[in-house]
């Protein structure tokens, strides 16, 4: 390790003792002042504190130097090549909570664009928020409604975030599946499948199933609920899988194709 990452590391090893000794020094009062541990209060104040402690580490981590002076051009999609400008950086909500970004700011002088390269490196362009938490908004925003998938984020992992986000999030990456699928779909119309191995299938029989999937209400305006004076808080999706006696075909166009009803 160089003399930058020995003192990156020094400061991630105080920020996280010093957050952990402070929460430990309330629970040692408190439990001398009733001689009582309030569980869920300690684990909770516990989490918070790794988080902020997290946070400071992971800022400390994401804080990216100019770059040499050999190295100060970066290739623009233009053609041409942008130049170093300035260090910039922005706020971004992790797993562990909010952090700063510091990265090198490149603008081309021929097309006028900017660009970071980090922010592409970190999976990070154009947002505010990491991977993992984008994955979480994902995860709550296709299983519930998108205000209930705002307070799981809360309760669970302790984030901050706004239904609109949730919203947001879950419904561009719900499109980018459907684009690859559609990828998928369009490759097997054009007969661009893989090669037949084995005997011909003289029947394949269709399998059909429905299922309700949670949607935004403007998708239910008007629709029945399963209990009566309510209204529907889901969409049937159905779904058709080629088979054929004894198991499922083994074909790369076999893959289910839904359709919302």
């Amino acid at each position: 390790m160089d003399g930058a990452g020995k003192k990156t590391a020094a400061a991630i090893h105080q920020e996280v003792t010093r957050e952990v000794n402070q929460l430990l020094g309330r629970v040692f009062a408190q439990r001398r002042k009733d001689g009582r541990t309030d569980l869920e209060a300690v684990e909770s104040a516990l989490r918070t504190a790794l988080h902020q402690a997290g946070a400071a580490a992971l800022t400390q981590l994401l804080q990216f130097e100019a770059p040499a002076a050999d190295q100060r051009q970066w290739p623009c999609r233009c053609g041409h090549h942008a130049r170093y400008q300035e260090i910039r950086s922005k706020p971004l909500l992790t797993i562990v909570g909010r952090v700063r970004l510091s990265r090198p700011y490149y603008l081309c002088s021929q097309c006028h664009v900017g660009q970071f390269p980090v922010d592409v490196e970190l999976d990070v362009e154009n947002t505010e928020f990491s991977p993992g938490v984008r994955r979480m908004h994902a995860l709550v925003g296709q299983q519930a409604p998108f205000e209930h998938g705002r307070a799981q984020m809360q309760l669970l992992a302790g984030l901050e975030v706004t239904t609109k986000s949730v919203e947001r999030i879950a419904e561009a990456i719900g499109g980018d599946i459907v684009q690859r699928e559609q990828a998928e779909i369009d490759k097997a119309l054009q007969l661009d499948l893989p090669a037949i191995a084995g005997e011909p299938i003289p029947v394949v029989y269709v399998q059909m199933d429905g299922t309700g999937v949670p949607v935004v209400k403007k998708e239910t305006l008007g629709r029945q609920g399963k209990s009566d004076g309510q209204s529907a808080h889901t969409r049937e999706v159905k779904s058709d899988t080629p088979r054929r006696a004894g198991g499922l075909v083994s074909w790369a166009a076999s893959k289910a194709v839904g359709s919302v009803v």
